[in-house]
């Protein structure tokens, strides 16, 4: 298989990184209007360089490609890209509004293609781990996730504020451990360093059942903190998303299925086999073009993120309590 990067900056080049290093792949070509930039990935990774993502694009002999460009640009890249033929792994946020994103994914079912967004974090092997865990029902029924987002202010993020560009990872992450979307949300913004868009929010969401889940996601820390907890009668699931690290605390007064009281207990620390989240999710795009599998993370999946993060803004410019279950879908 044949496979490209569109687009070398931060994560780009990570692209081309694995799929070099991929011994089922051929890496054929990069893609960026800055010459120096891709003329340095195309040489490292010994490859052709492309400044017209559309000279790329026309290569007959080519499969797939990433797309790892600006958000303001992906409508306009994935449609050229699937009207060519190509499979697209699209990084996140699908797109800049939900326009687009319909544009993009009617744009796949019509051409055959696959599409699979790349959000990132459904890939990290502690994630996977929990995942496991709650299906399992080794926490009994849950009633709250945390989640904790924050790190410095990223200077390569200009077209879009932290909610678009690092919540819509937690919104899907929630979702996908619950297996259930929101009815109730609200949020709070502040604007300190980014010029056009916020830099921190707080956010709150309402689930079935009665659960909640909580979001802290910020441009404004001076460390990198990536991290989620799950509460259920049983204890606690702590993940520690950058060392890839699953954490159960018990509840030593969970008895008999009854949830009578909460006691401090013993703290399991799971063995986990360490991968690089980005390479299981390209080896899972390679895998569903090989099998003809439906991607983990749909176009849909990746609409439903950017609907509910679109909320979030709507819900503090508004400062109101929204309820996407009656008439956002």
């Amino acid at each position: 298989m044949k496979v490209a990067v569109i687009g070398v900056g931060s994560m780009g080049k990570n692209h081309a990184r694995i799929y070099f290093n991929n011994e089922s792949v051929q890496l054929i070509g990069v893609a960026d209007p800055d010459p120096e930039a891709v003329a340095k990935i195309a040489r490292k990774y010994n490859t052709l360089a492309y400044c017209d993502y559309k000279q790329l694009l026309a290569r007959e002999d080519l499969d797939a490609v990433s797309i790892v460009v600006p958000t303001k640009y992906h409508r306009d890249v994935a449609i050229h890209a699937l009207n060519s033929g190509k499979h697209v792994l699209l990084e996140k946020p699908i797109a800049e509004t939900e326009i687009e994103a319909k544009e993009i994914i009617e744009c796949a079912k019509r051409n055959n293609k696959i599409l699979m967004i790349g959000h990132i974090e459904q890939f990290n092997t502690a994630i996977l781990k929990l995942k496991e865990k709650l299906d399992q029902k080794e926490l009994g029924d849950i009633y709250k996730i945390d989640v904790q987002r924050i790190g410095p202010f990223p200077s390569r993020v200009s077209d879009v504020g932290v909610i678009i560009d690092l919540s819509v990872h937690d919104i899907d992450i929630i979702n996908f451990l619950l297996d259930k979307e929101p009815h109730r949300i609200y949020a709070e913004t502040q604007q300190k360093l980014h010029p056009y868009h916020e830099d921190s929010v707080i956010a709150l969401l309402r689930y079935e059942d009665g659960i909640l889940a909580t979001l802290n996601v910020n441009y404004l820390s001076p460390t990198k903190i990536r991290q989620l907890k799950v509460f259920g009668e049983k204890g606690m699931f702590a993940v520690d998303y950058l060392n890839q690290e699953l954490r159960f605390f018990e509840n030593s007064g969970y008895r008999s299925e009854q949830w009578g009281s909460v006691i401090e207990g013993k703290m399991i620390k799971y063995h986990i086999k360490k991968k690089e989240p980005l390479e299981v999710e390209i080896d899972a795009f390679l895998n569903c073009i090989k099998n003809n599998k439906m991607p983990v993370v749909t176009g849909e999946k990746g609409l439903r993120a950017l609907q509910i993060a679109k909320l979030f803004i709507r819900s503090a410019t508004e400062k109101a309590i929204l309820h996407p279950d009656n008439n956002e879908k």
